[in-house]
């Protein structure tokens, strides 16, 4: 497909079934958008969703929607090849056609809540790929059509007839390795304006989730990585139009790094609802929340320190189950001289802020942090049940 033609004016080759006037979504990302979560239980099929396979037919949407070995992109197939070996490959092809491979992702979720609050019909193209990185889905490999992650996607939206609603995105993890946290705000930003170019949908709407934890010892440094990615993916948003992020930190896991079935259902949810106010305007639905700033209370005492974290975006009031956690204060030598935060309240006078305590007054330079390191806890969530992103580091300066 030429750059110069938009793909929202080319005529589709598989047209949503019986000429529907539908919505399209195409998901696309790693792992965790191909689906991670265990299927312990038979899915229905879900009246209003079709699900464009990834062999080029259009099927009813049910778990696992993401299925690699239907796929007939060089890209998928020859790297299934390369992982299974050609005869495993060729068995698991046969085996596709009764019991397909896969697992749980957010994307049927996301596409049941936007039929159930629009009455529309959802046109899912999945194309995501587990153990994937950015330079996987760069958007220079395009010319090299379903050869490419990127190639693919576009191919596929091509074939749907190009005028999608928007895309959804979960990647991130494969960016946590060494050297690669520098430049990746750059290289998503470069990925949203390519999308949007090669779609000729100028403000296509795009809906991302933030990484959530990794359950695993490999040192601090690592964590460090992971804290880097999501800080630069909250932040990213702000930086385009109809970009909106939406975190997962506080979702449960079936694995050391996917999140389980009943997480995906908590997540579809969260970016179906940022479609309907954001993409759909529908009002009466939830927007994601984002750190807005940071006030130092004064002491009660030498022992008992507050800071005032306020949000932007919460819908109704900020929750919790159980005690509100989260927040770490780190200084440059955090086992020498750091405070630390041993408490969180919700402030009685504003339901957009928490309270903070922490054990010292501040007498350096520190960094504020919610959700940080490889595998934290955190669990405050807002009346919709969209949760705080993991951000930091926030420096705070000593007041004077």
């Amino acid at each position: 497909m030429g750059a110069a033609v938009s793909l929202a004016q080319v005529k589709a080759t598989h047209p949503y079934p019986g000429g529907a006037d539908a919505d399209i979504w195409v998901c696309a990302g790693q792992s965790n958008m191909a689906g991670g979560g265990l299927i312990t239980r038979k899915y229905k099929t879900e009246p209003g969703v079709m699900l464009f396979n990834m062999d080029g037919s259009w099927i009813p949407a049910t778990e696992p929607i993401n299925r690699i070995f239907s796929a007939t992109a060089p890209v998928i197939r020859d790297r299934l090849i390369a992982g299974f070996g050609q005869e495993n490959y060729k068995k698991q092809v046969a085996v596709e056609k009764t019991h397909p491979f896969g697992w749980v992702g957010p994307a049927l979720f996301f596409a049941k809540h936007l039929v159930k609050r629009t009455g529309r019909k959802i046109g899912l193209v999945p194309c995501a790929l587990g153990s994937t990185s950015m330079a996987d889905w760069s958007p220079d490999l395009k010319s090299k059509g379903e050869g490419s992650l990127y190639g693919n996607m576009i191919e596929r939206i091509a074939m749907v007839g190009g005028n999608i609603k928007g895309l959804i995105w979960y990647q991130g993890e494969g960016e946590t390795g060494p050297g690669l946290q520098e430049p990746f705000e750059q290289t998503w930003l470069n990925f949203v304006d390519s999308v949007r170019r090669d779609t000729g949908i100028s403000y296509l709407p795009i809906i991302y989730v933030q990484i959530s934890r990794y359950c695993i010892d490999i040192g601090a440094d690592y964590g460090l990585a992971w804290e880097a990615i999501r800080e630069k993916q909250r932040i990213a948003a702000g930086k385009r139009k109809n970009l909106f992020v939406v975190p997962a930190i506080d979702l449960p896991l079936d694995d050391l790094i996917h999140i389980g079935a009943a997480g995906h259902e908590r997540l579809g949810k969260r970016m179906a609802e940022v479609a309907l106010d954001k993409v759909y305007g529908i009002t009466g639905h939830a927007t994601a929340i984002d750190y807005d700033s940071c006030e130092i209370l004064p002491a009660l005492d030498v022992l008992h320190n507050r800071l005032r974290v306020r949000f932007k975006g919460v819908n109704g009031k900020l929750q919790a189950q159980g005690r509100p956690s989260g927040f770490t204060l780190r200084s440059k030598e955090p086992h020498k001289d750091g405070p630390m935060a041993f408490k969180v309240e919700f402030d009685p006078k504003d339901p957009s802020s928490v309270i903070v305590w922490y054990s010292k007054p501040i007498e350096k330079p520190v960094f504020l942090f919610y959700g940080a390191g490889l595998d934290p806890y955190t669990n405050i969530v807002d009346s919709k049940d969209m949760a705080v992103p993991a951000f930091g580091p926030i420096t705070l300066e000593p007041k004077r």
